[in-house]
């Protein structure tokens, strides 16, 4: 005899996997911005530049050993997540928002 009903899951999220408790500091970066701003004030669109320099700021300033953000006093992790996910809203619904420069030699290859 089987226990328990089926399930077609193949190919579904696996919210499972996600850790929950590690994205407190970037839920706590939202509601510094939400009382700052407005809640979902993001969401009203950022330019893909500006929000790639904001991580880049964090992600420098915790490689240099800085936990905490000075103004908000939340951690650098925090505000690189949050950047990593108002990117990827951006690049998913706001394409009209892509101001990188797209520089033709990039991918050519060189002598060196």
């Amino acid at each position: 005899m089987k226990k328990g009903g089926l399930r077609f899951n193949e190919g579904k999220l696996k919210w499972s996997l996600v850790s929950w408790k590690a994205l407190e500091p970037m839920v706590r970066v939202l509601m510094f911005g939400a009382d700052k701003y407005d809640d979902h004030n993001w969401k009203k669109g950022l330019k893909y530049t500006e929000v790639c320099e904001s991580l880049q700021r964090h992600l420098n300033a915790f490689i240099e050993g800085a936990d905490n953000d000075e103004e908000s006093k939340i951690s650098h992790v925090g505000h690189i997540m949050c950047n990593a996910m108002f990117l990827s809203y951006m690049f998913l619904f706001r394409k009209d928002l892509d101001n990188r420069y797209k520089d033709e030699n990039f991918n050519k290859q060189y002598d060196a």
